[in-house]
C-alpha cells in the first residue's frame, strides 16, 4: 500500500459527522467506524470514537424520519440501532447511527434459486460464458451448483460462469470468487479479451482493464458517475460505477495491492469509489438534507467502508454486466428466493451456493481459535470452515444496519463497536492480525489497533460456512 496523506483535521461528536477528504484509511462507517491513517501499507491510528458506546434500542419502532443538518447524520428511526459514534473518513470519527432503520425481515426463507443460481447440485444448462456482450460460445454448464440436502456444499466449484440478470446489483448474484492459491471455493480467474476489457470467468462482470487517469473525472462521486457513464470500452455503452459488493468480487485479500496484478496490471492501491451509497443518506433523500457518504474500498489493503465523503476523490474501475439495477442512490433490493433454510440451523444463499449456519459461536473467541472451532463444529454432521471476508461480505444487507443482515434467517447477529466476525485470513503484512467484518453496515478491518479503537477486536465470533 502506498502512503497516504491527510488533507484535513476533522473533528466529531455523538450525532455528528464533519465530512473531510484525505487518503487516511477511513474505518469502519459514517455511522459505525473509523478512520485508520495508513502509512507504507498498514492502517493504524485510527481516531476512536469518544462517548461512542453502542446500544441497541430492541428494535423500536421508527417514529419519524432522520434528518441531517450540517453534515450530520442523525437516525431516529428504526429498529436495532448503533449509537457507537465509530469513525469516519479522513482521519475523522463519524457520527452514530441512532436507531438504525425498520428491519423487513429480508426475503423470503423458501424457493429456487432464480437468475442463474443451481440448487441440488444439478447442472445449469446453457450457462454459455458472454464475451463481453457478443455471441455466446462454449455452452458450457455450470458444475458449481451446490448440494441442499445431505452431504457437503463446495460453495459452487468454478465453472463456465453464468451471466446473471437477477435484478439487483447491490447483492451478489453470482459465486464470489476467493483469491487465487487460497484453496478456497471458487478461485478467480480472469480473461483479457484485448480490447481495453478483464472478464471475471466466476461472476461473469466485465471490468474496464486500465482505470480513469483524469483527475476530474474522479474528483468526486457524481464525476466518476459521469466517467463510467460516457465510457466506450469495446464499443459498449453501458458502463457503470461498480457497487459494493460488485467490487468486493476483485479485491485479493491475500496481496497488497489487494488485486490481481496479472489481470490488472496498472491497478492501483489508493480508495476506489463504488456507486453504493450509505443507507441512511439515501433514507434522508427528499428530507430537505444533503447525501455525503458512499462505500469504498482501500485496495492497499482491501478493507471497506461507508464512511468516504463523496466530495473527496477516488480512483475508479467501471464494470459492466448482470442486467438491471438498483440506481446508486435507491435501497439495495434482495433477489428473489434468495435464501433457504436448508436444515435446522442451516440457511443456503441459492445464487451464491454457499450455506452458512443460521447462528454463531455461543462466545467471543481470539482470530487463531476461529479455525477450529468451525473445523469442530458438529452442526448436522456436515464439515464446516471460516469464510473469507469477501464470502462474509455477502451476507451483508445494505439497506440495514445494526445488524446488516437478513434478521430472520441468521437471528441473533451481533452487530456494534469492536463486535466483528472472523474472517479466514490474516492481514497480508501481519499473520497476527486477522481480518474481520462488523455487520453494524458491513465495513471490514483487520485487528490492528489499540484497545478501545475501532480497529481493536482481539476476541470476535464466529459464523462458519461450508
Amino acid at each position: 500500500m502506498l502512503p497516504y496523506r491527510r488533507s484535513c483535521l476533522c473533528a466529531f461528536s455523538w450525532l455528528s459527522i464533519v465530512a473531510c477528504s484525505g487518503e487516511s484509511d477511513p474505518g469502519p462507517g459514517a455511522q459505525s467506524g473509523g478512520a485508520v491513517a495508513t502509512s507504507g501499507g498498514s492502517e493504524s491510528g485510527g481516531s476512536t470514537a469518544s462517548g461512542g458506546s453502542t446500544s441497541s434500542t430492541g428494535g423500536s419502532a421508527s417514529s419519524g424520519g432522520s434528518a441531517n443538518s450540517g453534515g450530520a447524520t442523525t437516525s431516529t428511526g428504526g429498529t436495532a440501532s448503533n449509537s457507537g459514534g465509530q469513525q469516519s473518513t479522513g482521519g475523522v470519527a463519524g457520527g452514530s447511527s441512532n436507531g438504525g432503520q425498520k428491519s423487513t425481515g429480508g426475503s423470503g426463507t423458501a424457493g429456487s434459486a432464480s437468475g442463474g443460481a443451481t440448487t441440488g447440485g444439478s447442472k445449469a444448462t446453457g450457462g454459455a460464458a458472454n464475451t463481453g456482450g457478443s455471441k455466446a460460445t462454449g455452452g458450457a454448464a455450470n458444475t458449481g451448483g451446490s448440494a441442499t440436502t445431505g452431504g457437503n456444499s463446495t460453495g459452487g466449484a468454478t465453472g463456465a460462469c453464468v451471466p446473471a440478470t437477477c435484478g439487483t446489483h447491490k447483492w451478489a448474484c453470482w459465486r464470489m470468487p476467493n483469491p487465487a492459491g487460497s484453496g478456497l471455493p471458487n478461485e478467480a480467474s480472469y480473461t483479457d479479451l484485448g480490447n481495453g476489457i478483464v472478464r471475471d470467468n466466476v461472476t461473469c462482470l466485465e471490468w474496464e482493464k486500465t482505470p480513469a487517469t483524469t483527475a476530474t473525472d474522479t474528483a468526486n462521486w457524481d464525476g466518476a458517475l459521469a466517467y463510467c457513464a460516457k465510457l466506450a470500452a469495446g464499443g459498449y455503452s453501458d458502463w457503470r460505477v461498480p457497487t459494493r459488493i460488485e467490487l468486493a468480487s476483485i479485491v485479493d485479500f491475500t496481496k497488497s495491492p489487494a488485486i490481481n496484478r496479472t489481470a490488472f496490471p496498472n491497478a492501483k492501491s489508493g480508495y476506489h469509489r463504488t456507486s453504493s451509497d450509505w443507507i441512511l443518506d439515501i433514507k434522508q433523500i427528499g428530507a430537505g438534507a444533503g447525501k455525503d457518504f458512499a462505500w469504498i474500498y482501500n485496495m492497499g489493503s482491501g478493507l471497506t467502508s461507508n464512511a468516504y465523503s463523496r466530495a473527496s476523490s477516488a480512483e475508479v474501475r467501471c464494470v459492466r454486466g448482470n442486467g438491471n439495477g438498483e440506481a446508486p442512490t435507491a435501497a439495495a433490493v434482495a433477489p428473489p428466493n434468495q435464501y433457504t433454510q436448508v436444515a435446522t440451523g442451516e440457511v443456503q444463499d441459492n445464487y451464491t451456493g454457499l450455506i452458512w449456519q443460521a447462528g454463531s459461536s455461543d462466545a467471543t473467541m481470539e482470530f487463531s481459535a476461529a479455525k477450529g472451532y468451525c473445523a469442530g463444529l458438529a452442526l448436522n454432521g456436515h464439515t464446516w470452515r471460516v469464510p473469507s471476508l469477501t464470502e462474509l461480505s455477502t451476507l451483508v444487507d445494505e439497506a440495514q444496519v445494526g445488524p446488516a443482515i437478513n434478521r430472520t434467517l441468521f437471528p441473533g447477529t451481533k452487530s456494534g463497536k469492536g463486535i466483528f466476525y472472523w474472517a479466514s485470513h490474516a492481514y497480508v503484512s501481519n499473520a497476527a492480525q486477522g481480518w474481520g467484518l462488523n455487520f453494524d453496515d458491513g465495513f471490514t478491518g483487520y485487528d490492528s489497533g489499540a484497545s478501545g479503537a475501532w480497529n481493536s477486536f482481539p476476541s470476535s465470533w464466529v459464523r462458519c460456512v461450508r
